[in-house]
């Protein structure tokens, strides 16, 4: 690596970004593209209109993100990539705001998935270039700290920015509390930038010299079987975030839909705050690999529950089971990919470790929302199809363990003397 770890890098401006990058995506993730999914088709066209729009804006952003993380890794620079990516997305996001019909919606969608991605890919490297990698948990479980409060803000401001759709919501009063939210998050966009440009001041030498041949890299399995192994976990979280509040309406009849979905995703991103630095803490003493096992069981078992629950207050139990698993996941999966990177790689394969998080979203979306819409319809009630699905996700998660036990981790990712 190169020899940044001995400054101590400031983790605040390092994780900064990460808050403003998950508001972002929480806002529009977690209740925006659902109020204009609603908004313009009808509800047994739902589980394909996320599919749509989920597929083509994921695939854009995996080719972006590699894109830019391996044009940063050639040029050793991280930081010009980061400023054009979050300007471009901060024009994307208005013209989201202002879309006059569901075909804007997904052409302005995917710019933003372009935009954010095209500062994502070098950003995500900061930490592999400027932290050692015995200590590279605790910057995890900041970064994790960071991205969580950032999804936590990202939803209270849908909660209280977005309408739901339905009698006496005008199309002035959308795309005026569209505009009202994009505002915000491009404001909060620009203000994490700045803190991360003058705390993480970049100088020649940041970046190492990139290794010209891979093939003897004594990871490189390790590091594909992570990736594999994060595929299958994300595709389970990107089918709750986009489907949750449809699965209250169908599955559990509830009226308020949409709030109850961002208060019970409050409540589990809460939980995972309060998990995310012990376990990143306890990452750099301990086996990360223990630790992701028992995330991922959490998971595992909050998904099933949902599967079979008619009340919505046994909901919100679940919701704490998902959280704590979410958290601890999040925190120390990053570390490890971390610790198995070589020098000077670590814009471009970040980027490919994040096709785990990237390819499904693109899958996610499409296999969920047939399912949902297929199911549903076979059944006679839709809300059979959103149980179905998180059946579906305790059986991702369960796939993601499995590829997790043909990972090797390595003895420099743990502190000297611990276990």
């Amino acid at each position: 690596m190169s020899s940044t770890p001995a400054r101590r890098p400031n983790q605040f401006a390092l994780a900064a970004y990460w808050f403003a990058w998950e508001m972002h995506w929480a806002a529009l993730l977690g209740a925006t593209l659902q109020a204009q999914i609603a908004r313009f088709m009808p509800p047994t066209m739902f589980g394909r209109a996320t599919a749509v729009l989920g597929a083509v804006g994921a695939l854009l952003a995996i080719f972006s993100q590699y894109g830019a993380g391996r044009a940063s890794d050639l040029v050793r620079r991280r930081m010009p990539f980061i400023i054009a990516g979050t300007l471009l997305d901060i024009v994307a996001l208005y013209a989201f705001a202002v879309s006059p019909s569901f075909g804007a919606v997904i052409v302005s969608f995917a710019a933003i998935q372009i935009a954010l991605n095209i500062a994502g890919g070098p950003y995500q490297a900061l930490i592999p270039d400027r932290v050692a990698k015995s200590a590279q948990g605790r910057a995890s479980a900041f970064m994790g700290l960071m991205r969580l409060a950032g999804t936590a803000a990202g939803l209270l401001l849908a909660k209280f920015v977005v309408h739901q759709p339905g009698p006496g919501i005008t199309a002035q009063m959308y795309t005026h509390s569209f505009v009202l939210l994009v505002s915000v998050i491009s404001a909060t966009l620009l203000v994490a930038l700045v803190v991360t440009l003058i705390g993480v001041r970049e100088s020649p030498g940041d970046v190492a010299e990139p290794q010209a041949v891979l093939a003897d890299w004594p990871s490189r399995t390790s590091f594909w079987w992570l990736v594999v192994s994060r595929a299958f976990v994300s595709a389970g979280l990107y089918l709750i975030l986009p489907f949750l509040g449809f699965y209250l309406r169908f599955a559990l009849h509830v009226a308020r839909y949409q709030s109850a979905s961002l208060s019970l995703l409050l409540l589990m991103v809460v939980c995972s705050l309060i998990g995310t630095v012990p376990a990143g803490v306890l990452g750099d003493r301990f086996p990360k690999k223990s630790i992701i096992y028992i995330a991922l069981a959490l998971l595992t078992l909050g998904a099933v529950a949902l599967t079979f629950t008619n009340v919505l207050a046994a909901v919100a139990v679940i919701a704490v089971l998902l959280g704590a698993g979410w958290g601890s996941y999040y925190s120390v999966d990053w570390a490890l990919a971390t610790n198995l990177l070589p020098a000077g790689r670590a814009g471009a394969l970040m980027a490919i470790w994040n096709l785990g998080a990237s390819a499904p979203q693109v899958a996610a979306p499409i296999i969920g929302g047939l399912l949902v819409d297929h199911v549903g319809a076979a059944a006679g009630d839709l809300g059979v199809g959103y149980r179905v699905l998180f059946a579906l996700i305790a059986a991702f998660v369960v796939c993601g363990a499995f590829a997790l036990a043909f990972v090797r981790e390595p003895r420099e990712g743990v502190a000297p003397g611990t276990p």
